[in-house]
């Protein structure tokens, strides 16, 4: 028998000894007091545990296990395990509360969750009114884009709750809002852990959510044309920066922060950039910041979505392949915000157990908040586990999408448009 590309064969509790690591058979995640339904036998309490629940065999997955469960000849000849009724059953009862306890966390994370995207979904609807407003050069809707930057940091910046949420933009014309939302959230975040002054945290909120506003003026068939761009359309898409930077200034309502940013977000620090080959110090301070948000939300949301990565690789192909075009420093706070692990990223668990995180908690980047992949579990009850609370529970390795068996996937729901909503305070 195979699952999860592990073997397991079937053997009577009676074989159970310390260190053989299980997995319940055929029940289902609300019928047992037990957190997970696989797990590492810790002593003789937790099988009698086991066996006062009734449970007669179980799954064992040797590759995980310290030891190998006994063999049946040997089972016969060792001290049965007697289980104490009255003492396994204040345990069980202990372990239905703190399950309870967890269930109750978890709706409300939920719940948490759901408002995070009905005010993003909110917002994306509002950002479109903006930006139909700025392009006209209205005085009002300069003001609308202002509180709409203190809006964001109050609801994606300053909340405490560490959360990712995960959304489809269905609608296409959606799209680019969306992409200028998770680089504006994404700047924030990283300007709030860098120490921003609240001037230059506004005017960097500013500058992520237009920083794309010169594509107003680029043709819509260049914009959206699917495959490689000719020479002469990449130079024009090159422009849009200086486009961008050009409608700020004549509208005359932005500050020069804002508009520096909107003209240098495509710069780099070696000078490969566009549209004016800066280089190092060159370059504005909070437009290194949006490059570097800009850069990684283009990894993970890339037009084609088969070119798209996810988020741990994105952050590594970065780190490792293009370091030389960011500024390291903003990099390495932009890594430390968003986690070892980023949301989104699908991992596997030391038991055996698969999961995508979540959130994370940049003070204990190794644990971040994973939702598990359990087909004993309705989908819409999925476990979300804080891995900090789990000190037997550790994230053992990455997996691309594309190793993922189609009920996982289907079930985890990883999709290639992401929204990033992560606390950088860990508080």
């Amino acid at each position: 028998m195979r699952n999860n590309n592990r073997t397991q064969y079937r053997i009577s509790v009676d074989q159970l000894q310390p260190g053989v690591f299980i997995r319940l058979e055929k029940t289902n995640w609300f019928d047992h007091p037990f957190l997970f339904s696989h797990f590492k036998i810790k002593d003789a309490e937790q099988i009698k545990l086991i066996k006062n629940l009734g449970i007669t065999h179980v799954l064992c997955l040797p590759e995980k296990c310290d030891v190998l469960p006994l063999s049946p000849a040997k089972a016969k000849k060792a001290k049965v395990i007697e289980p104490d009724k009255a003492l396994s059953q204040e345990i069980i009862d202990h372990l239905w509360d703190i399950k309870r306890e967890r269930t109750r966390r978890l709706k409300e994370k939920k719940n948490h969750i759901a408002l995070c995207e009905e005010r993003f979904l909110t917002c994306i609807k509002t950002f479109d009114s903006i930006l139909a407003g700025v392009l006209g050069g209205t005085l009002e809707s300069v003001e609308q884009a202002s509180a709409f930057v203190d809006r964001l940091t109050t609801y994606f910046v300053e909340d405490r709750e560490s959360t990712l949420h995960l959304m489809n933009v269905k609608a296409k014309e959606e799209a680019t809002y969306s992409h200028s939302m998770n680089v504006a959230i994404l700047s924030m975040i990283v300007g709030k852990e860098s120490g921003l002054s609240p001037g230059e945290m506004h005017a960097l909120g500013l500058g992520a959510l237009f920083h794309d506003i010169g594509k107003e003026r680029i043709d819509k068939k260049i914009l959206k044309k699917r495959g490689a761009l000719t020479r002469p359309e990449q130079d024009i898409m090159e422009q849009h920066p200086a486009f961008g930077a050009g409608l700020l200034a004549e509208i005359h309502l932005f500050p020069q922060a804002v508009t520096r940013i909107v003209a240098q977000h495509h710069e780099r620090m070696d000078g490969s950039g566009y549209p004016e080959k800066l280089a190092d110090d060159q370059i504005d301070k909070l437009a290194r910041i949006v490059a570097v948000a800009n850069g990684y939300d283009n990894h993970c949301n890339h037009a084609d979505p088969l070119e798209s990565l996810t988020p741990y690789l994105a952050l590594s192909y970065m780190f490792g392949q293009q370091k030389h075009l960011y500024d390291v420093e903003v990099l390495a706070m932009f890594i430390r915000c968003l986690g070892v692990y980023p949301p989104g990223t699908v991992v596997e668990l030391s038991n055996g157990a698969i999961g995508m995180v979540m959130a994370v908690n940049p003070k204990n980047q190794l644990n971040p908040s994973v939702v598990l992949y359990d087909p004993d579990v309705p989908k819409k009850e999925a476990l979300i586990v804080d891995l900090a609370d789990e000190p037997d529970l550790r994230v053992e390795k990455s997996i691309r999408l594309a190793q993922l068996p189609k009920e996982v996937h289907d079930y985890l729901s990883p999709r290639a448009r992401i929204t990033y909503y992560v606390d950088p305070t860990g508080q």
